[in-house]
C-alpha cells in the first residue's frame, strides 16, 4: 500500500469510529430522556426499565359518554358528571402524575362560564391498574382568578376520577 491509500483508510476508520460513538451517545441520551419522562430513574441516578405513562379514562363526546375510553394527553377531558376541562395544554405526563392547563366549565357555573370558561390547572394522579392498563384515578383542579368564588366539591382538594 502506498501512503495515499493508507491515509484514506485511516480517515474512513476515524469517520466510522466517530459516527459509531455519536450514535451510541445519542442512543444513551434518548434512553435516559425516555426513562426520566416516565419516572423510571432511581434515586441513585441509574436508569432503569422505562415505565409507560398511565392513561386517563375519558368520557368526552357522545361516542364515549357512557363507556369512556383510555387515552393520553387528551385536549378535552370530562373530570366528573359536573366538571370538564377543554383546550388542555399538557406540561407533564409522567408515571405518577400529569399536569396541564385549560378552560374549565361545569354545571356549577353555567351562568358565567359557559360563554367564558374559567382558566384552570389540572393535575391527574394516583395511577392504578385496571384491566391491565395503568389509569390515573384522581384529579386536583385549581381555578385561576377568583378562588373561593365557586363553592363546589370538584374544586376542593383531590377528587376521584373514573377508572371503569
Amino acid at each position: 500500500m502506498n501512503r495515499t491509500t493508507t491515509t484514506k483508510i485511516s480517515r474512513k476508520k476515524v469517520v466510522l469510529a466517530a459516527s459509531l460513538t455519536a450514535a451510541t451517545l445519542l442512543g444513551a441520551f434518548a434512553t435516559a430522556q425516555a426513562a426520566d419522562a416516565g419516572g423510571a430513574s432511581s434515586a441513585s441516578g441509574k436508569v432503569g426499565r422505562v415505565v409507560a405513562a398511565p392513561y386517563v379514562l375519558n368520557h368526552y363526546g357522545e361516542k364515549y359518554a357512557d363507556t369512556g375510553h383510555a387515552e393520553r394527553r387528551p385536549a378535552n377531558l370530562v373530570l366528573s358528571e359536573f366538571t370538564s376541562i377543554s383546550k388542555v395544554k399538557w406540561q407533564q405526563w409522567g408515571a405518577k402524575k400529569a399536569v396541564g392547563t385549560g378552560e374549565v366549565t361545569g354545571n356549577w357555573c353555567l351562568e358565567t362560564c359557559l360563554d367564558k370558561p374559567l382558566k384552570g390547572t389540572i393535575t391527574l394522579s394516583d395511577p392504578k391498574t385496571v384491566n391491565g392498563k395503568k389509569i390515573y384515578a384522581a384529579f386536583t383542579l385549581k381555578v385561576s382568578g377568583q378562588p373561593g368564588t365557586y363553592d363546589f366539591e370538584d374544586l376542593q382538594g383531590k377528587r376521584p376520577l373514573a377508572t371503569r
